[in-house]
């Protein structure tokens, strides 16, 4: 069973099966799938048996939940829904690298030695 996640920054935050569910509807509804929140709960509980089975996991980090959360949708059939949801990464991680560039130049220039 999951208690914990470990996020990007390093923190250790309670684990919320709930968030998984919330994702993959709305993967769901990006692919124009009608699938309903049963076929969203039954799929999150894929994710939560296959990240349970794997051994070399003790607390799972935020990739490694998507990682399965992809691996079980392609799995089940929905390569559609995969795809909008691995697009939706990607641009998480385009916007999270731009906001990190946007800081670091930030600080280059607040604490630029005058």
């Amino acid at each position: 069973m999951i208690d914990t996640i470990l996020k990007r920054d390093g923190r250790e935050v309670p684990f919320d099966p709930g968030k998984i569910t919330s994702a993959i509807l709305k993967a769901f509804q990006a692919s124009g799938s009608a699938k309903t929140e049963r076929t969203a709960q039954e799929l999150t509980n894929q994710v939560l048996a296959k990240l349970g089975s794997d051994e070399s996991i003790g607390v799972p980090t935020v990739e490694q939940i998507q990682d399965a959360v992809e691996g079980v949708l392609i799995e089940n059939g929905f390569v559609r829904t995969a795809k909008r949801y691995i697009l939706y990464r990607a641009e998480r991680s385009r916007i999270r690298e731009m906001n990190t560039r946007l800081m670091q130049i930030y600080d280059d220039i607040t604490n630029k030695a005058a």
